[in-house]
């Protein structure tokens, strides 16, 4: 390896150090750091590397970096595996998904039902809280708009925890549902007037089946508080979904059926997976778990008192 190939990866792994919060630790602290890391949190390694502005051209050169440092590390038996061996590597020109960190976005929901309850007029509630909803449903599924608008209220079962989508090419899945999730579509589907003669399961701010462009105006209104997202469309709430069951452990094969993609290799045991396995994997996701201080003021706190 050539002098600038060190330095460059040595910038790189101080780089990532930096990121991690632990750029200056020295000896026995550093050490003790470096051998705690596990694919877990590589993998979160590479969202907050996949964050920084230059993106696109470094991650790649970095990763590698990362694992080299690994790759020494065992040769030398200071660790025992590579926790960045299983993590991939976006290809040159690869296109990287924009997202929204879990935690940011979690909380950013909590503040769209928040402000939904202080809004004057129970009208203006209703359609706040909705909103709020709509974006909860997007990132708590990783459905596509499409299936969104395509659900009718025979698709889902709160009281089993499902929700059968219609995804590309007329193919059906089975997306498990958290306890905090079926409880706000309960909500939802309370606050439907008796009047509504439709089937179709989102309705617009009138009481009318939602088409395309409410979806994309109501995800690009409640993200607009989120400068550093130039992109705020509903399909950045898939990615994120994706991002946040990865980061938490989820694999991959798993991730990809819960979205509706294809096998990408013949080789993945994609049938071995069974659904309760899906479930399992699926309380990887952030806000797939209720707090016990949530179940305890769920009906207080989420009550709008108005109907769709």
């Amino acid at each position: 390896m050539s002098e600038l190939s060190i330095v460059a990866y040595l910038t790189d792994i101080e780089h990532w150090l930096t990121l991690e919060g632990c750029n200056e630790l020295e000896g026995e602290a550093l050490e003790q750091f470096l051998c705690s890391v596990d694919t877990r949190r590589a993998r979160k390694s590479l969202i907050k590397l996949m964050e920084t502005p230059d993106a696109t051209r470094s991650v790649k050169r970095r990763l590698s970096a990362l694992r080299s440092l690994y790759g020494y590390l065992m040769k030398i038996e200071k660790v025992e595996h590579n926790p960045f061996k299983a993590v991939q590597v976006p290809k040159d020109g690869q296109y990287l998904p924009t997202f929204v960190n879990a935690d940011l976005l979690t909380r950013h929901i909590e503040r769209l039902y928040k402000e939904a309850e202080e809004e004057p007029t129970s009208e203006g509630k209703r359609v706040a809280w909705q909103r709020a909803f709509v974006v909860d449903l997007l990132f708590q599924t990783g459905m596509r708009r499409a299936e969104l608008l395509g659900l009718h209220l025979e698709d889902i079962d709160t009281t089993k925890g499902e929700l059968k989508v219609l995804g590309k090419r007329n193919k059906e899945r089975i997306i498990p549902l958290g306890p905090l999730i079926c409880q706000k579509i309960d909500l939802y589907l309370g606050y439907r007037s008796p009047k509504v003669e439709t089937e179709v399961f989102l309705l617009n701010d009138e009481g009318k089946p939602a088409k395309a462009d409410y979806v994309y105006k109501v995800v690009k209104e409640a993200l607009a508080p989120l400068p550093q997202y130039s992109r705020k469309s509903p399909h950045i709430l898939r990615h994120s979904f994706a991002t946040a069951m990865l980061n938490n452990g989820a694999d991959l094969m798993s991730v990809k059926e819960l979205l509706g993609h294809d096998s990408i290799s013949s080789t993945a045991v994609y049938t071995h997976t069974t659904f309760e396995e899906l479930r399992k994997m699926y309380n990887a996701h952030p806000r797939s778990r209720e707090s016990s201080k949530e179940r305890r003021t769920n009906h207080e706190d989420e009550g709008t008192g108005s109907q769709l």
